[in-house]
């Protein structure tokens, strides 16, 4: 391997220095003026013949710049290029008319004389006429392998005069040692291979290892290509940048060479100069710093080849490298230079929202928990010893939190902690439970011993570790002569954490606030004042249904059922016609039932203008010719046709001929087969709640707040629309209102019994239905459909007798809702 290597680098060598042995071994131009006085002095020296009249040849100087080397160390004689013009200024003595050979004898022109012939003209302009007369004269020669001398004829003679072997006096012919086509496609490969050097230089040698490794995988399907191809040879570093920086010298000192042989002199210092610096290192490193990975994947064998051909001198080299410098090492960052580098890069695959997030998860290590924590006085949590009751779970469903800690005596001493969910399971009527009783018989696990000064990082990989989500933050109180007391000062939650990484807040549906130490309520949070739902209720049979029921059938009927939506109305209107006297208990006494007195809160056939939602309890549903009973439960609703038909417009419902009576006839009957709780919703109701809603939003266009009235009171829209409803005086309307007046009310009783004290309230809806004013009733379609759901509350049958004595005498006053 070392022969071959050694055997084709002195050929290379060899090759290079034919030009130097033939235009010997010293090479220097000089000046008209320089050589004039070197030849002044050497003829001095010279014995000059002393006929004048004698012809001879004192001396030659080329006559202007060209190709001409002067040989003045060794033989004392001029060096021009074969067949290339070379004009030169002699100077003797009777030359007029003289003809100018060259022969290769040194002494005789009788013996090996060369047949150009060059005759001499006289100048009559001569600057210098000490040295005798001037000719001009432009030889062009071919190539002789040997110093040719002068011989000159006279004018008019045949003899042949031998000019001697005196400096200046001879002339030696030069070849190229390649021809200047040859020469000049030589060139162009040279600046070829010194920008591919160049660029490579630049392009491989930035891009590391383990930059290639990351390409090979996260690169483009192309740049994963480039980088396989690259990176068995990019892994040899120093080997690498040894044969490209010797490659590149290689190249440029070749270039100036063989430029040499084109152009002398300054002009040649100056092509060579502009040619390489543009050609060989401007325009290919602004190439090969864009594109590098794919020029170098192009050039990866020609690169292997010389990599082999300089591996004598550039692979000791690359171990010496090593030896002394080590590996090479690639780009290593901070985690600060890390973001700074996120911060400043700029990629179109990458958003500015993903370098936060990417900026976070760096600086999460640096970060202590004491800037993320939640302060304890901004935290929400339970008293051991608190009775869970009504009030307590709606607040806590108010609030929105999943996991609350509970604290002993002072806030700073947390016990424990409980989850929302956990208070689904317990009676809230029997006064029995504390929140200490869930806390003990949950036992939820969470932090207790994370400090302020710890790194969310570490704490984040504690949580997932230990495998929950919360921890209190504690400092250790060294005041007291006892033992340190581990005093809480706040909490974290694994959300703060994530929060910190992502570098923004975690806002879901069940947020009430965005920022727990601002308390910024979430503008978009879907959470309702549930407060109306506590506290005490003016009926025994709403009395009988649990807050929670109440809250599960607001959020039934606001979710599930068209008509109470808030396209129609409102939850804070909801909520209040939810918590007004509107529930009804049902007893079920199985003699009475035996003995054919059956209780129907729907009747097959008899008009009734009111919605059903069974709360608690069973209930047996009739339906079909065939009359085929089936037994339905609890979150089954009917109705909905009363209050409500498509064909209305929310405008008319506002309206006053809204109120009309639009009675439902159902095709199926709904008998009580066991005691059960039942909302029961009248149209009359339901249009005052959707106009209740109507002026709300009239009179709150932009914001949340309740309208207020001159006392500073939230003004209760609707109680207004209620009253309105049931304070209408039969004696005060005329005809065919007052009818449908009478009607309306009388319809309410539809919840009737088969037999009630010899009141026949059949006979009273069928005598109604009579009237004129009723004719077109009958027309309008039943609900064909029941539905199920869940829970909810009822009216009491003390209401019920209340609207049937208000229908059956003219002078009394409505009932209003709030009389039971």
């Amino acid at each position: 391997m070392y022969v071959l290597h050694i055997f084709l680098l002195c050929l290379l060598i060899q090759t290079f220095a034919i030009q130097q042995d033939e235009q010997t071994t010293t090479r220097r131009s000089i000046s008209k003026r320089n050589k004039t006085r070197e030849i002044s002095s050497t003829i001095e020296k010279k014995s000059l013949p002393t006929d004048i009249s004698s012809t001879f040849i004192r001396t030659m100087l080329p006559r202007t710049a060209g190709e001409h080397i002067f040989n003045g160390q060794n033989n004392q004689e001029w060096e021009i290029q074969r067949d290339t013009d070379t004009k030169f200024a002699i100077y003797g003595e009777n030359i007029k008319d003289a003809e100018l050979s060259f022969t290769v004898h040194p002494t005789s022109c009788t013996w090996e004389r060369k047949e150009r012939r060059y005759p001499l003209q006289i100048e009559q302009i001569n600057p210098n006429p000490q040295m005798g007369q001037l000719a001009f004269v432009t030889l062009n020669l071919p190539f002789y392998n040997s110093t040719l001398y002068l011989c000159l004829s006279p004018a008019n003679s045949s003899e042949v005069l031998h000019q001697g072997n005196g400096p200046l006096l001879k002339l030696r012919l030069t070849r190229r040692a390649l021809p200047i086509w040859t020469t000049i496609l030589f060139l162009i490969c040279l600046l070829l291979l010194s920008g591919l050097f160049s660029g490579l230089n630049l392009g491989l040698m930035s891009l590391t290892p383990h930059d290639l490794k990351v390409i090979q995988e996260a690169g483009t399907p192309n740049d994963q290509k480039y980088a396989k191809r690259i990176y068995p040879v990019r892994k040899r570093g120093n080997f690498l940048l040894c044969t490209i920086l010797l490659g590149n010298v290689l190249v440029n000192s070749t270039t100036t060479i063989l430029l040499d042989t084109l152009i002398s002199g300054a002009l040649a210092v100056a092509c060579a100069t502009l040619t390489i610096v543009i050609f060989g290192e401007i325009i290919p490193q602004a190439i090969c710093s864009r594109h590098g990975l794919k020029v170098g994947s192009q050039t990866v064998v020609l690169t292997k080849i010389f990599m082999f051909l300089t591996f004598p001198i550039s692979y000791p080299l690359s171990k010496l490298l090593d030896i002394i410098l080590g590996e090479e090492v690639g780009a290593r960052y901070t985690r600060d230079q890390m973001g700074a580098l996120l911060k400043h890069t700029t990629t179109t695959d990458i958003e500015d929202r993903e370098k936060i997030m990417m900026t976070g998860v760096l600086n999460l290590k640096a970060k202590k928990i004491r800037g993320v924590m939640t302060n304890l006085e901004d935290v929400f949590m339970l008293e051991a010893d608190r009775i869970v009751d009504d009030e307590l779970i709606l607040t806590i469903y108010g609030y929105g939190y999943s996991r609350i800690p509970v604290y002993e005596g002072e806030k700073d001493n947390i016990i424990g902690l409980v989850y929302a969910r956990d208070f689904t399971l317990p009676d809230t009527d029997s006064g029995k439970f504390t929140v200490r009783t869930i806390m003990n018989f949950c036992k939820h696990r969470y932090g207790t011993a994370i400090t302020p000064d710890d790194s969310s990082y570490d704490v984040f990989n504690l949580f997932k570790k230990e495998q929950y989500h919360l921890g209190v933050v504690v400092e250790y109180d060294n005041t007291s002569e006892k033992d340190p007391r581990a005093k809480a000062i706040g909490i974290i939650t694994l959300e703060d954490i994530i929060e910190e990484m992502i570098q923004e807040e975690i806002v879901d549906e069940t947020d009430v606030f965005t920022d727990n130490r601002r308390k910024v309520r979430n503008v978009l949070s879907q959470g309702h004042d549930l407060s109306v739902f506590i506290g005490q209720t003016s009926t025994e049979a709403a009395g009988k249904i649990s807050a929670q029921m109440r809250v599960a059938v607001f959020q039934f009927l606001s979710t599930s059922i068209e008509t109470f939506k808030e396209k129609y109305i409102s939850p804070n209107i909801l909520s209040l016609l939810l918590n007004a006297d509107l529930y009804k208990e049902y007893e079920y006494d199985e003699d009475d039932a035996k003995s054919g007195k059956i209780t129907y809160i729907y009747e097959y056939g008899k008009p009734v203008d009111y919605f059903v939602l069974i709360v608690n309890g069973n209930a047996e549903l009739e339906t079909g010719k065939e009359k085929i009973v089936s037994e339905i439960g609890s979150f089954y609703y009917f109705g909905v046709s009363a209050l409500y038909s498509p064909e209305e417009k929310i405008d008319d419902l506002i309206r006053s001929k809204a109120n009309k009576f639009r009675p439902f006839i159902p095709d199926f009957s709904l008998r009580v087969s066991e005691t059960v709780q039942i909302l029961r919703i009248r149209r009359v109701h339901w249009l005052a709640a959707v106009r209740a809603t109507y002026f709300e939003r009239k009179q709150t266009p932009n914001d949340d707040t309740s309208p207020l009235n001159s006392s500073g009171k939230k003004v209760d829209l609707l109680t207004q629309e209620l009253e309105k409803v049931d304070h209408v005086d039969p004696i005060h309307m005329t005809g065919s209102m007052a009818e449908e007046r009478l009607h309306e009310r009388s319809s309410s009783l539809a919840l009737t019994v088969a037999s009630d004290s010899g009141i026949d309230y059949e006979k009273f809806l069928v005598e109604q239905l009579k009237k004129p004013t009723l004719s077109n009733s009958n027309k309008i379609l039943s609900d064909n459909t029941f539905h199920s759901g869940r829970n909810t509350p009822t009216l009491t049958e003390k209401r019920r007798r209340q609207l049937f004595r208000s229908s059956t005498t003219t002078a009394a006053t409505p009932p209003s809702l709030n009389d039971d």
